[in-house]
């Protein structure tokens, strides 16, 4: 496993998005100090973009490990997931190893970010979340970081003022007793209401 520590090269990746992302975007993040500064961490998501995983670094002030569906593992695309310490899901073969991969690194105290959507969505919360960040979090006794991005302004949007959003949850602490499948879905889709509620939490609306 590389080190879970930021890495200079890391951190000034980080940097230059940030800067890019407040020039052209007016990126703004709200709740960064919620975040735990070390040990094991699930950082959870909406997921409506394809960069959503550079957001949620811009967002989120400790190095995340992502996992991702295998398939976005293709030239010239594997080196950019890859620099985001990313590491392959098989979707279709259950993932069983990827999971483990998963389990592995939380035991190392890593944070660890997931999309609880399972795929990009481009609408509201649905009741199709994933279970996956639960299990992980019953399994490990990691909490989880519930994390909102808004939607990225256009450029008239721009120029009238509007900005691009993100939001950093409480950490959550799931029950280590939940067993079954049932009680996992009904936790992953109260985690994914909790996502999408973040912007209200903080006296904001969504600006459509």
């Amino acid at each position: 496993m590389p080190s879970k520590r930021t890495t200079t090269r890391y951190r000034l990746f980080r940097l230059l998005v940030i800067v890019v992302g407040k020039i052209f975007l007016g990126f703004v993040g709200y709740g960064r100090e919620n975040t735990p500064e070390s040990g094991p961490l699930i950082v959870a998501a909406n997921h409506s973009r394809f960069f959503d995983p550079v957001f949620v670094c811009m967002a989120v002030p400790r190095r995340i490990q992502w996992m991702a569906k295998k398939e976005l593992f293709v030239f010239p695309f594997k080196w950019f997931f890859y620099f985001l310490a990313a590491f392959p899901v098989d979707r279709q073969r259950g993932g069983r190893a990827a999971l483990r991969t998963a389990l592995k690194y939380l035991a190392e105290g890593w944070a660890l970010g997931i999309f609880p959507e399972g795929t990009r969505r481009h609408e509201g919360p649905s009741q199709g979340a994933k279970s996956g960040a639960i299990m992980l979090a019953v399994r490990s006794g990691a909490r989880i970081l519930p994390v909102y991005l808004d939607r990225i302004p256009g450029p008239l949007a721009r120029l009238r003022g509007e900005r691009f959003q993100a939001y950093v949850g409480e950490p959550i602490t799931i029950d280590n007793t939940l067993h079954g499948r049932q009680a996992y879905k009904e936790a992953a889709d109260e985690l994914l209401r909790k996502i999408y509620a973040l912007p209200e939490e903080y006296g904001r609306s969504e600006k459509r």
